[in-house]
């Protein structure tokens, strides 16, 4: 049941030209520059997707009309929102071993792109998702404003670690650009991952217990 919903999304409630913000990560080959940016572009893709899309062709009572219980509609949206960043920092692999190669200093406009750093990102995708996905099925048809809130929230949260880990001395050898503290910098990424894969989790459980008690 779910396959067939998740295709659902990305057929028709994701518009093409938002994979568009799939490409941001090309921005990791800038010298310098405050990297956290670049994957909140992801955020705002899925800000039009409510705005233009969401609203305008009535998911939510198209899902409704299928003969499938609500949750098969916020797993859907859930696991496609997982996909999403999870295709975002698959693509930016590459990107970071490129710039690793291309430039022989620090970032001096924030964190170097690392696994603490990717690590953190995981966290931001985690804030996000556990604002978002609760609060757009708690009241069906107001979900521009967790996902703003979301998105803020989210950003805020991951600008201030980032900017913690290069400019707190207790926390600059997470920092590292190369591989000498690499066993600390596995140990933050597989920690983020944890807490993405937790609170997202969360997020869902209480995104299905909330849309289960809309009236639509």
């Amino acid at each position: 049941m779910i396959r067939p919903l998740i295709c659902k999304e990305f057929d028709l409630a994701i518009p093409r030209a938002n994979y568009c913000w799939l490409a941001a990560v090309v921005l990791l080959l800038i010298p310098n520059w405050p990297f956290v940016v670049v994957f909140s572009y992801l955020f705002f893709g899925f800000m039009l997707i409510v705005v233009q899309t969401d609203k305008v062709n009535h998911d939510l009572m198209f899902c409704a009309s299928l003969p499938i219980p609500k949750s098969g509609a916020v797993t859907a949206r859930a696991m496609t929102l997982i996909l999403v960043e999870a295709a975002m920092v698959v693509l930016a692999i590459p990107f970071a071993i490129a710039r690793f190669w291309l430039y022989d200093h620090d970032n001096v406009a924030g964190m170097n792109v690392n696994l603490t750093f990717f690590g953190l990102i995981f966290v931001m995708f985690a804030v996000f998702n556990v604002i978002y996905l609760p609060g757009a099925y708690k009241r069906a048809y107001r979900m521009l404003w967790p996902l703003l809130g979301g998105t803020l929230i989210a950003m805020g949260v991951g600008g201030t670690l980032t900017v913690a880990v290069s400019v707190v001395p207790a926390l600059t050898v997470l920092n590292d650009r190369g591989l000498d503290h690499i066993g600390l910098q596995l140990i933050v990424l597989v920690a983020g991952v944890a807490i993405w894969g937790g609170m997202t989790w969360l997020a869902w459980r209480k995104a299905v217990s909330n849309y289960e008690s809309v009236d639509l």
